[in-house]
């Protein structure tokens, strides 16, 4: 029996991908502790609902568990984890237009602010702005949508996101700028209403 080093949260992932290509299964369970929440948020703010978010999270890790022992590690373990999700996302959200089972543009549920509790304008109020915020995200460019996701709520550098999409800094900042520009201009009429 080959004695192997011990895998744990501190591992880095390069560390774990060698340890399960090496046949340890413990380093794939640390891979899946280490980014099931990070990926179900990005899965989430791309198909708007929770249930499907955990499922598109799963299909992936299932996915990322048979091309482990293939990967080269030429990139980031996560970029690689990145590209599966959102790719399975991506197919999840068509699926659902063509068939028009129910509306893609829901926002996810989210218990309301304890100190609101008392305030349901508020809460409404919010609940109206978080809707028009993802029907804002959604009418971006593919593009320029990941770039968001990226950004604002995985909260990746622009060398991060550089990585994940296969492009210059320079390309993601100029892609950041527009989405930013495009979501102001969508949002603007409804922010001067609200205030």
């Amino acid at each position: 029996m080959i004695d192997r080093p011990a895998v744990h949260d501190e591992t880095s992932d390069g560390e774990l991908v060698t340890a399960f290509q090496g046949g340890d299964e413990q380093a794939f369970v640390v891979i899946v502790n280490r980014y099931k929440h990070r990926l179900t948020r990005l899965a989430l703010a791309v198909v708007h609902n929770e249930e499907d978010a955990l499922d598109i999270v799963q299909d992936a890790f299932i996915k990322v568990y048979h091309g482990l022992p293939q990967f080269r590690q030429t990139s980031a373990l996560y970029t690689w984890l990145y590209r599966v999700v959102m790719n399975r996302a991506i197919d999840v959200v068509r699926h659902k237009q063509r068939t028009l089972m129910e509306p893609v543009d829901e926002p996810p549920a989210e218990l309301p602010d304890p100190s609101d509790a008392n305030r349901p304008d508020r809460e409404a109020l919010r609940v109206e702005l978080r809707t028009h915020i993802f029907a804002a995200v959604d009418k971006l460019p593919r593009k320029h949508r990941e770039v968001v996701l990226l950004r604002e709520v995985e909260g990746l550098s622009y060398k991060e996101i550089a990585d994940s999409l296969g492009c210059s800094e320079g390309t993601v900042m100029s892609r950041l700028f527009y989405a930013r520009e495009r979501l102001r201009q969508e949002l603007e009429p409804y922010l001067k209403g609200a205030t």
